[in-house]
């Protein structure tokens, strides 16, 4: 169970994860998108003369004295309305941060009450409209015993529990797009051993899959890392020659003047990053970003994720290289290769 607060506005329908319950009816796409109109950010000093003022009022208009007061302190009517659509669900929060995708968007809130864990993660302007990643139904004990690394993570810690992963980093959850419009979003877990405060035992991955429309699809386990197996890869990723040369050459088909991206296994704490082997030919892809990702895991050195963003130009064939370097070493050799096809259509 994630232990980050009751957290109801998720919705079950069409999840793996929530099977075994009878499927709620999806809800309609909002009137209102929620866009960077809606982020408030306060001065610390602002925020903390709000939470004194509100936190003496009557619990049951702690809620109302909030939006008031973000109103007086300058926030847009997008912000407020933000806050307000959801206080029935989340309790007294604000949008902080938004981070414009595609079809589906993220949107970064704050708890203003909580003591701790005081970050979340919303998946907003598909159907249904909002989506707490957080929601504990995603995470059922039974159904997350059905990944055999998290069975044998539960057999040996009884009192396992999932929590939030980083809901603070602009750049998570990673999201994968294709050129027909799905979008897979990969969202982080820790893994601890009971409480809080206790040890980390591991980390578990979902992914939340969104159709050409928006809608919904599902979320499923997509990993679950031991934090032993964590440690041990980070062990085998400082020496060099731990690293096996990619086989074969993965086809990527996508729509021209679509964007894909591309997710490469790195551990920058070695001092080895990807790299293109050769330029791109601009009339047929044009690069958007280049971004690491640090891993969620407490273990020093742990591997993370480089995630590349092109955009197709035009219809026809053409092959990515990508090779794994260290870019500061004079000639620096590749110990590891990665290719594609990419087929735009």
């Amino acid at each position: 169970m994630i232990r980050s607060g009751i957290l109801l506005v998720m919705l079950c329908a069409a999840t793996s994860l929530c099977a075994a319950q009878e499927p709620a009816k999806p809800a309609q796409h909002s009137a209102e998108r929620v866009s960077a109109a809606a982020v408030w950010n306060p001065s610390p000093e602002a925020l903390a003369a709000i939470r004194q003022k509100c936190g003496e009022a009557d619990p049951t208009h702690i809620e109302r004295c909030f939006l008031n007061e973000m109103k007086a302190a300058g926030a847009s009517p997008e912000a407020q309305a933000f806050a307000e659509s959801l206080a029935a669900a989340l309790g007294v929060v604000y949008l902080r941060a938004f981070r414009r995708v595609e079809r589906v968007d993220v949107a970064y809130i704050e708890y203003a009450f909580r003591a701790n864990e005081l970050e979340g993660v919303l998946l907003v302007n598909g159907n249904p409209s909002t989506i707490d990643v957080d929601d504990d139904r995603f995470t059922p004990d039974a159904e997350m015993r059905k990944n055999a690394a998290y069975a044998a993570l539960a057999e040996q810690y009884p009192h396992i529990s999932v929590w939030a992963g980083d809901r603070f980093d602009g750049k998570l959850p990673t999201v994968t797009s294709t050129g027909w419009g799905v979008q897979t979003f990969s969202v982080q877990y820790i893994l601890r051993d009971g409480c809080h405060a206790c040890a980390v035992v591991g980390t578990a991955a979902l992914e939340f899959k969104f159709d050409t429309q928006g809608n919904f699809q599902g979320a499923r386990v997509a990993s679950v890392v031991s934090a032993t197996a964590a440690a041990q890869a980070a062990a085998i990723a400082t020496n060099a020659t731990g690293f096996d040369v990619a086989g074969g050459v993965e086809q990527i088909r996508v729509l021209a003047g679509k964007q894909f991206s591309i997710t490469l296994n790195a551990n920058h704490t070695t001092g080895y990053s990807w790299r293109l082997a050769k330029p791109l030919d601009p009339a047929m892809l044009k690069q958007i970003s280049n971004e690491y990702h640090a891993a969620t895991s407490d273990a020093v050195g742990a591997p993370g994720e480089e995630m590349w963003t092109f955009e197709s130009v035009a219809a026809g064939n053409v092959e990515l290289d990508f090779e794994y370097v260290r870019p500061f070493e004079k000639d620096a050799k590749s110990v590891k290769t990665a290719k594609y096809s990419i087929v735009i259509d």
